[in-house]
């Protein structure tokens, strides 16, 4: 055998051995906890408008922020407190997430989800992207509105089944919700595990 051939099947061979130890190796569930944490956090502010041209072309800006991201791998919990700002209005959301009883995480484009929540045609511009993660049971959620710095409502806690969070392109928000998904799938096991 030349010396040449010698060489290349030795590198084919630390070639397998290398994609061969990689494969079946998942990401325990701490790693994956804090890949959530992760994504949460370096997400830092996004904004965008928000117009409805139906009533005279009415538009405004929207800035969001997320903080005190917590993701307790002993709990298999989420937590965050989502932050909207636009000009004179603020809503603050916190939700608790059980990521065993997580039963779906789908990825939308924002506008997309306006119009279904909206009565009035919305554009939305840049575009951003909505993780809609669907609870079996409803979430442990705080919201709270404020109008000029002064609280508007009364805090309340809906009875909702739906937690969601903006992300500001397509790619990161589809691999927020694949890490979810992840950790709810080893979640639920280790619940229904006498």
């Amino acid at each position: 055998m030349t010396r040449g051939r010698l060489v290349v099947m030795t590198a084919l061979c630390s070639l397998f051995v290398t994609q061969g130890s990689g494969q079946g190796t998942e990401p325990t569930l701490e790693d994956s906890m804090k890949s959530i944490a992760n994504a949460l956090n370096d997400r830092g502010k996004i904004s965008w408008t928000e117009e409805l041209p139906e009533v005279f072309g009415v538009s405004y800006t929207i800035t969001s922020s997320l903080s005190e991201v917590k993701a307790d791998a002993t709990a298999c919990s989420v937590s965050w407190k989502g932050v909207y700002t636009s000009s004179d209005d603020k809503l603050i959301e916190t939700y608790l997430l059980k990521l065993a009883m997580v039963s779906g995480v789908r990825v939308q484009p924002y506008s997309e989800y306006r119009k279904s929540q909206a009565a009035q045609k919305v554009e939305i511009s840049p575009e951003t992207y909505v993780v809609l993660i669907k609870n079996d049971d409803p979430l442990a959620k705080h919201r709270e509105f404020y109008h000029k710095n002064k609280l508007k409502s009364e805090p309340e806690s809906p009875d909702d089944q739906e937690a969601r969070v903006l992300m500001p392109d397509e790619q990161t928000a589809n691999r927020l919700r694949d890490a979810i998904l992840r950790v709810s799938k080893f979640c639920a096991a280790k619940k229904s595990d006498p």
